[in-house]
């Protein structure tokens, strides 16, 4: 059975200020559960039911710091899915600190105000099926632990480092390292005229209004997806989880 306490927390980890205050978040499901225990990333605490937690091998259980027995219907009093799954667990935070030599010797996306959760959670799945390692946020970007990027990232944010930071301190720095900088902008050259590289940073602009004119200064190149057929009828862009997947795969089959 699970505590009143128990369901508390878990409900106000529905909320950015106390995710962050208790550095904790929420997974759902057996599947993305089970993989979090497997990776031992610091799994706090798994809601499961008996069937399905007497599945599990006891050392992957022995991962979670406590595990606690419950009915589906106490599952899906504290799920937040319509269609609640066999698991639940709270999860620490990791602590990503960006290191800019880090970006260095391979290809990084960089992301200013995304704000659309189910938007961030497909670009990470993105980055983690062609091998992206990082991912840089602007500050005012929707934010990593948002239940909805959670579960929409499908368990890529193991296998990707994602960093909040000020674009407008990290852009220069970057110039200086010598890093390669492409925008993504509805005029730029054909990406599939441009000369892609294996390491440098691409730029992916808000869903609606695009990149500032203040990021797009340090820009070395900037690159679009041209239109193959009727560009009228509302279809005058991409939506910004498809560009991402497009751009992606120029740069890795020619990189």
């Amino acid at each position: 059975m699970i505590s009143s306490n128990t369901i508390k927390l878990i409900n106000s980890l529905r909320i950015k200020k106390y995710r962050d205050k208790n550095r904790l978040f929420i997974i759902e499901g057996d599947k993305l559960v089970k993989e979090f225990l497997e990776l031992n990333a610091g799994v706090n605490l798994v809601a499961g039911e008996t069937e399905w937690l007497s599945q599990l091998p006891d050392y992957l259980l022995e991962r979670a710091e406590q595990v606690i027995e419950v009915s589906s219907a106490e599952l899906k009093k504290i799920s937040s899915l319509q269609t609640p799954n066999k698991a639940l667990a709270i999860v620490h935070m990791r602590s990503n600190k960006l290191k800019h030599e880090s970006l260095k010797e391979s290809l990084s996306i960089v992301l200013d105000y995304i704000q659309d959760p189910g938007n961030l959670g497909t670009i990470i799945r993105l980055a983690a099926w062609f091998g992206i390692k990082n991912i840089v946020c602007s500050l005012n970007s929707v934010d990593l632990y948002n239940p909805k990027v959670v579960q929409s990232t499908m368990g890529a944010l193991l296998h990707v480092d994602i960093y909040y930071t000020d674009l407008d301190k990290l852009l220069p720095v970057a110039a200086e390292m010598g890093l390669p900088v492409f925008a993504t902008t509805l005029d730029g050259d054909s990406i599939y005229k441009s000369s892609a590289t294996g390491k440098g940073l691409i730029l992916f602009g808000n869903e609606s209004a695009g990149l500032p004119a203040g990021l797009l200064r340090y820009a070395g190149r900037k690159i679009t997806i041209p239109s193959f057929g009727n560009s009228g009828f509302g279809l005058d862009s991409l939506n910004i989880a498809s560009t991402v997947a497009v751009v992606l795969s120029e740069f890795k089959r020619s990189g």
